[in-house]
């Protein structure tokens, strides 16, 4: 600790550990990724509904078409061994035609109204031929035992007579195999249409993954660490690129304008009010001399706002170790003859996205403020987490609470005899404000002086 102006620092206890940016938007209003696989997958569905529609008919009438070729082949085996004249079947017929129940039967009507009937029927009549039908009619009906049967039924001239011949077999088991094909279609269909989707949204994840980058320039942007976005960009979001640079570009020249207008017009008039002031002075008048003196003072305070910043622009971050240690430095030299004792402790990154500027304008009114008032300590504690936070304490008289909101009005002094605090404190105000953070004025219990607590959002 030197014996002038000594400074004690706990160092830059940063922690780089990664930042995570949380969204206070809530649940986004639309998702193109939603959207796109909502989109995908009712299609999907739309057209699996359709084919498979269209695979289940083709497959039963293929299927029907199938035995009704078997029913034919059997009629015609059945009309070729009928014996007309004798009502009776001449030639043996397949086992299963006689077999009970077997699921194959056959019924042929004569126009006598006489009729022959397969031993597979057994004691049941289960077909019923129908002479009003067209000629190579077919019909499902039901049969014994949960049997579904495909009747096939024809016409037939023999011998001078008409014969009509229905024949039939139990299909049950055909449609129940074409059922089961449609069901492993429809699993393995909709395993195409959840891979798909998943595909898709690979696809779509990777596409966007270009956008992050872009997002975090944005961001990068915002705290000050780029200028401008990187053009690498897909081709659809190029246009979209282009028109932020552009924003960026007449932001940084209508902020410029701005400024150089309000710092043109301040010195501009500065020679003015030194003349007026000095014929004040000459001609012994106290309200031209208070009034100049109020116009000066509010013309440097015009100054320093226009100055202020806000968010930090490309290359001009806040560098809380280096840049507090150059202001203590400032401070102890200004004021050498107070032999003050400055502790410093500050724990944050070794940068911030604030702009330099105003965060020098900020520290160098308080710290001035302080080294104006103070005995001999004076301590400062910065902190950066979620947020910025900064307390500055002295061991000096301290401020009446009932006069601390006084302190912050602009241009108040709370005593002549030291120019200058009260619009130090204004400007420190004003851009607490303008980063929407929050200043407080208390006492200080560690050194019994003002305490000055200033919070900014990250």
């Amino acid at each position: 600790m030197s014996a002038a102006c000594g400074r004690r620092s706990a160092g830059n206890a940063s922690k780089p550990a990664g930042v995570r940016v949380m969204s206070s938007r809530g649940e986004r209003s639309l998702s193109l990724e939603g959207t796109l696989s909502w989109l995908l997958g009712l299609l999907l569905l739309a057209v699996l509904a359709v084919l498979l529609g269209i695979a289940a008919w083709l497959g039963r009438e293929t299927a029907i078409q199938f035995a009704l070729s078997r029913l034919h082949h059997d009629a015609e085996a059945i009309i070729g061994a009928l014996d007309v004249s004798q009502r009776e079947i001449l030639r043996p017929l397949p086992p299963i035609y006689r077999q009970p129940l077997s699921g194959h039967y056959f019924e042929v009507h004569f126009d006598d109204g006489s009729e022959l009937r397969s031993r597979s029927q057994w004691d049941e009549r289960l077909l019923v031929t129908r002479p009003e039908l067209p000629r190579a009619s077919y019909w499902l009906a039901q049969g014994p035992r949960g049997q579904r049967l495909l009747v096939w039924q024809n016409r037939y001239e023999k011998g001078g007579e008409r014969v009509v011949i229905a024949i039939a077999e139990d299909v049950a088991p055909l449609l129940a195999a074409l059922r089961r094909f449609i069901g492993i279609g429809v699993i393995a269909s909709l395993a195409a249409i959840l891979l798909m989707l998943t595909l898709q949204r690979v696809v779509i994840r990777r596409a966007f993954a270009r956008l992050d980058a872009s997002r975090d320039q944005v961001r990068q942007v915002r705290d000050g660490r780029l200028k401008r976005l990187d053009s690498d960009v897909p081709a659809e979001v190029l246009p979209l690129v282009e028109e932020f640079n552009e924003l960026l570009d007449a932001w940084q020249q209508h902020r410029e304008r701005s400024r150089n207008a309000v710092g043109n017009l301040a010195h501009a008039l500065k020679a003015p009010l030194q003349l007026i002031l000095r014929h004040g002075e000459e001609d012994g008048d106290p309200r031209i001399v208070e009034q100049a003196q109020r116009m000066q003072r509010l013309l440097e305070q015009e100054l320093k706002r226009a100055r202020i910043i806000g968010r930090a622009t490309g290359g001009q971050h806040f560098r809380p170790q280096e840049d507090i240690d150059d202001l203590v430095e400032t401070i102890c030299t200004l004021y050498h003859h107070k032999a003050l004792e400055i502790e410093t402790r500050v724990d944050a990154p070794p940068t911030l996205p604030l702009d330099q500027n105003d965060m020098i304008e900020l520290l160098g009114n308080l710290l001035d403020n302080a080294a104006k008032w103070a005995e001999r300590r004076i301590r400062l504690e910065v902190r950066a987490g979620e947020g910025f936070r900064l307390e500055l304490e002295d061991d000096g008289p301290g401020i009446d609470q009932s006069r601390r909101k006084a302190l912050l009005a602009r241009g108040t002094r709370l005593d002549e005899n030291r120019p200058g605090h009260g619009l130090g404190l204004a400007i420190v105000g004003e851009i607490v404000s303008l980063y929407g953070g929050s200043l407080r004025l208390d006492r200080s219990e560690r050194l019994g002086g003002l305490r000055v607590s200033i919070e900014l959002p990250r």
